[in-house]
């Protein structure tokens, strides 16, 4: 499967299709949006979000920036390649039919997402296949001290003896790790690829063998005592097909569909426009789609992703930022000790450059009178 269902997925919009008294709230540049879109955006996100859910006015500007995002990939012409309408073509002959897997919350999971996240499984583990991993984690402020990174390493030292003069790692782990979530299991993480950790948490997990555990070590965040249970290679599908489909829908209700950052998101004029532009689906699922795999389809030419994987770009901006990643007792001398640190910051600084030059690009005209009714009139 490729990628892009569970993409297409994430970016799903639900709206409703326009009303005989469905007025504008707000354009970007000629692009209107009107108040029932926005309202079925907002409700719906919402009702996933029942804590710290956002405000209308601040679901309004994450929502302008979707649509800025969307007016530019419009004006790019990605709809017009033949990558684009191909892709297009089969949501349209696959989407109908998709046999749904299971229901998370309120939420139904398509086959295709479930498909997509076996084979990204997959293509992670590769030879090393997956790990079962076990924790005690402590954590240590960025501005700690050195004495109270001292005192927390005597600490996981005083821990670490224990276990190595026979106490049991689960006891232990309720006892002492403050990662509230694994210190309810014992100590259990779940099983785990190769690309899921940050780098130096993975460098010592998939070098212990089956049983072994490590010293006390230093990540960017704290103190950890890693315990390897098993090893094993990735299941079939069938077996992991209900877990899988738990954490698609997961990621789904845990992630606002307007706020998701692109892999980079500053993008590149398209120029193998061999066909002429699509036309904006009038059915508000299919414009969903539509959208969804323009924005797709964007992050795949994004200047942003080609410097993330830009390994000078990522050692000038850690160099140039380097205090940001010092604390007292740990300070890396090399952006890959802090490499997926220096990479989320260095997208978040040119999406922040990409949707200011987006904004002065396209202007944004909100109609307050109608943004006074959402949600109120009848």
């Amino acid at each position: 499967m490729k990628s892009l269902f569970l993409f297409v997925l994430m970016m799903l919009v639900p709206v409703l299709g326009q009303a005989a008294d469905d007025p504008i709230l707000f354009t970007v540049g000629d692009m209107a949006v009107t108040r029932s879109e926005f309202e079925q955006s907002y409700l719906k996100t919402i009702s996933y979000h029942q804590e710290g859910r956002q405000s209308v006015a601040d679901f309004l500007d994450s929502y302008i920036v979707y649509k800025l995002k969307v007016k530019a990939a419009l004006d790019a012409h990605i709809d017009a390649t033949t990558e684009f309408q191909e892709e297009y073509a089969r949501c349209l002959s696959e989407t109908p039919v998709q046999p749904i897997v299971t229901t998370v919350g309120k939420m139904t999971i398509p086959e295709a997402a479930v498909n997509h996240a076996y084979d990204n499984l997959k293509r992670k583990a590769g030879t090393d296949g997956q790990i079962s991993l076990y924790q005690i984690f402590m954590p240590v402020a960025q501005k700690a001290s050195r004495e109270e990174l001292r005192h927390v390493q005597q600490r996981m030292e005083n821990v670490y003896r224990d276990l190595q003069r026979g106490a049991d790692f689960g006891q232990m782990a309720q006892q002492y790790s403050q990662d509230r979530q694994s210190a309810q299991k014992n100590g259990a993480m779940g099983w785990f690829s190769r690309g899921q950790l940050f780098k130096e948490i993975e460098d010592v997990a998939f070098s212990l063998g089956i049983g072994e555990m490590s010293r006390p070590f230093l990540s960017t965040v704290g103190y950890h005592i890693l315990l390897l249970k098993d090893r094993k290679p990735v299941g079939s599908y069938e077996q992991m097909k209900d877990e899988l489909a738990a954490e698609v829908g997961q990621r789904q209700i845990h992630r606002q569909t307007t706020a998701n950052r692109l892999q980079g998101d500053v993008i590149e004029r398209k120029k193998d426009t061999s066909l002429v532009s699509c036309q904006m689906p009038s059915d508000p699922t299919l414009r969903c789609y539509y959208e969804g795999l323009l924005l797709f389809e964007q992050s795949k030419h994004s200047v942003g992703r080609h410097a993330a994987e830009d390994e000078d770009a990522l050692k000038y901006f850690f160099k140039k930022n380097k205090k940001k990643y010092r604390r007292k007792g740990f300070k890396p001398k090399d952006y890959t000790e802090v490499r997926e640190l220096v990479v989320a910051d260095l997208q978040d600084e040119m999406n922040k450059h990409w949707i200011a030059d987006l904004r002065k690009q396209y202007p944004v005209r909100v109609n307050k009178k109608v943004l006074k009714t959402v949600n109120k009139h009848q």
